[in-house]
């Protein structure tokens, strides 16, 4: 399975293009603005590192949120495009997800809460054991992410979970663009385009009690 796949929803940018779990080409950027200008020349550079044809794509693989409302709507944009120009169908993966897939591997048989900071003061943030998630993705504080009983915390703003609940993180590499297609791997391509992710105050979804 061919796949390119995207991320820009958070404070980072990146492409890859992976085939069966290979990954033949990745470009990553810190950044927590730009990404508009960064990512379409990303892209290209690994397709053309990877020797790749769009047109051999199986399917285009990006991060739907939640995360950064510019970042998210930049990469659901790049990816449409691409998808239409090559007639492949689009998967629309949570970050929160494959944070929770990335962690699992990293903390296996414990219940592991990932959060990333929304820049408002609180968190988006799930939980997850052995990758499948325990609740909904939810936004909230830190107090809601400590009623999830987690064994693990792991995030991309560790030095101020700690600072605000005493709670040190465990030492985690947020997903990238790798990840997502890794994590793409096991979901169908669908040519209905996907839809981005929020979680604001009107949005929010709190785990099952």
């Amino acid at each position: 399975m061919k796949i390119l796949a995207l991320d820009s929803a958070n404070d980072n940018c990146s492409a890859a293009y992976v085939v069966d779990g290979d990954v033949r080409a990745f470009d990553f950027r810190e950044m927590a603005r730009g990404q508009a200008e960064a990512l379409m020349p990303m892209v290209q550079s690994v397709m053309a590192r990877a020797k790749a044809s769009y047109f051999d794509l199986d399917a285009v693989a990006v991060t739907v949120g939640p995360g950064s409302f510019t970042g998210v709507r930049i990469g659901l944009a790049a990816a449409r495009g691409i998808a239409m120009a090559a007639r492949v169908g689009m998967i629309g993966v949570s970050a929160l997800r494959v944070a929770g897939f990335k962690a699992a591997k990293q903390f296996p048989n414990q219940k592991v809460c990932v959060f990333f900071d929304t820049k408002r003061g609180d968190y988006y943030a799930q939980a997850f054991e052995n990758g499948a998630p325990v609740c909904e993705a939810f936004a909230g504080d830190e107090t809601a992410l400590l009623n999830l009983k987690a064994g693990v915390y792991a995030g991309n703003c560790p030095d101020m979970f700690l600072e605000q609940t005493g709670v040190s993180p465990a030492g985690f590499e947020m997903p990238d663009a790798r990840d997502v297609a890794a994590f793409a791997e096991n979901e169908t391509p669908s040519f209905d385009y996907p839809s981005a992710m929020y979680l604001r105050e009107a949005e929010i979804s709190t785990c099952a009690k």
